[in-house]
C-alpha cells in the first residue's frame, strides 16, 4: 500500500519515503548554501554606504490636457507628456545638461535618476537616489525643471522657426511689389485701367454725337483717340493681373504670418505656465531604507541557492549510487 515511483534498474522501486531520507540526510546542504548565499548578498548590502534619496513632483495640469492649442491637449495629452518626459530625462541632453549644473558625473545621474508617474494622472515623481546627501535635491530638482522646460522650449522654437519663414515670406512679397512699381511707375494700376476704360466710354459717346451732327472730320478724330486708349488699355491689362497676383499673394503671406504668430503667442504662454518655480514640489533628502534592498536582493540569492543545493544533493547522490567495479585479484 505504499507510494512508489519510477523502477530503478534492476526492477526495483524508488518510494516517496526513500526521497525523504535522501533530504533528512541532505538537510545540512539544503539548508546551509542557501543561508550562505543570502548571507553574503546580505552583507554585501549592509556594507554599502548609507543612501538618500530626494522627490521632485511634477504638476503642470495647466498645460496637459484641455484646449487644442495646448501641445498635450486631449484625452491622451496627460499620457503623451508622461511619455515625453520620462523618454526626455534620461537623454543624454538632459543627463549631461544636470550633470553641468550640479557637478555631479553624469554616469551617477543616469543609475540614481527615476521618473514614474502617479497613477493614472500627468503629475510625475521624480526622484534621485545616490549615497551623497548634498546632491540629491539638487539633481532631483534640476533633472525635472530641465526636463519640463526642454518640452514646452522646444514648442516656442518650433513656433519661432515658423513665425521667421512666415516672416520671410511676406518680406519677399513686399519686395515684388516695390520690384513691380519701380519697373512700371504704377503704384494703382486697377484704378488706371478703370480711368482709361471710363475715358473710351466717354469718346465713344462724343463719336456717336459727332457723326449723328454730321462731323465727320470731328468723328475720324475722336475714332482715332479711341483707338490710341484701347492700346494703352491692352497694354495695361497684364500689368493689372500680375499687380493683383502680387498683392493676392502678400495677403495670403500676411494671413499665414498672423495665424503663425498665434501659435507664437500661444506657444510662449504654455512655456510660462509650465515654470518650473510654479509647476514643480520638492522634499527634502531623506534616508534610504535598507529594509527594501534586502528584500529585493536577498530573496533572489537565497532561490539560487536553493537551487544549487539541490543539484548538488543531486550530484552526490548520483555519485553515492553509482556501481563500484569489482576489484581484480591477483
Amino acid at each position: 500500500g505504499r507510494t512508489q515511483t519510477r523502477p530503478r534498474s534492476g526492477g526495483t522501486y524508488v518510494e516517496i519515503s526513500d526521497y525523504l531520507r535522501i533530504i533528512w540526510r541532505r538537510l545540512w546542504i539544503l539548508l546551509l548554501v542557501p543561508l550562505l548565499a543570502g548571507g553574503v548578498v546580505a552583507a554585501q548590502v549592509l556594507r554599502e554606504p548609507p543612501k538618500y534619496d530626494a522627490t521632485a513632483t511634477v504638476a503642470a495640469p495647466a498645460v496637459v490636457g484641455g484646449q487644442n492649442t495646448n501641445q498635450y491637449s486631449g484625452s491622451t495629452g496627460p499620457k503623451a507628456f508622461v511619455s515625453n518626459f520620462v523618454a526626455a530625462i534620461s537623454s543624454p541632453r538632459i543627463v549631461n545638461q544636470v550633470a553641468k549644473e550640479t557637478r555631479v558625473l553624469p554616469r551617477s545621474i543616469r543609475n540614481g535618476l527615476t521618473a514614474v508617474p502617479i497613477g493614472d494622472s500627468s503629475l510625475i515623481d521624480v526622484t534621485y537616489t545616490t549615497s551623497r546627501r548634498e546632491t540629491a535635491v539638487p539633481v532631483a530638482e534640476k533633472a525635472a525643471a530641465d526636463t519640463i522646460a526642454f518640452l514646452f522650449q522646444t514648442q516656442v522654437t518650433l513656433a519661432k522657426q515658423t513665425q521667421s519663414e512666415a516672416q520671410k515670406a511676406v518680406d519677399q512679397a513686399n519686395a515684388n511689389l516695390q520690384k513691380f512699381y519701380k519697373r512700371t511707375g504704377l503704384v494703382l494700376p486697377e484704378e488706371s485701367y478703370n480711368i482709361k476704360a471710363q475715358e473710351i466710354s466717354s469718346l465713344q459717346q462724343r463719336e456717336l454725337d459727332a457723326r449723328a451732327s454730321g462731323n465727320i472730320t470731328g468723328a475720324d478724330a475722336v475714332a482715332a483717340a479711341i483707338t490710341a486708349r484701347k492700346a494703352e488699355l491692352a497694354k495695361l491689362a497684364p500689368q493689372v493681373a500680375e499687380h493683383q497676383s502680387l498683392v493676392e499673394r502678400k495677403t495670403q503671406a500676411a494671413g499665414r504670418l498672423n495665424l503663425v504668430q498665434q501659435s507664437v503667442e500661444a506657444a510662449v504662454a504654455q512655456y510660462k505656465a509650465a515654470d518650473p518655480k510654479n509647476v514643480i514640489t520638492l522634499n527634502q533628502a531623506k534616508p534610504v531604507s535598507r529594509v527594501n534592498g534586502l528584500v529585493r536582493k536577498v530573496g533572489p540569492a537565497v532561490g539560487a541557492g536553493l537551487f544549487l543545493a539541490v543539484g548538488l544533493v543531486v550530484l552526490l547522490e548520483v555519485v553515492a549510487r553509482r556501481p563500484r567495479p569489482d576489484r581484480q585479484r591477483d
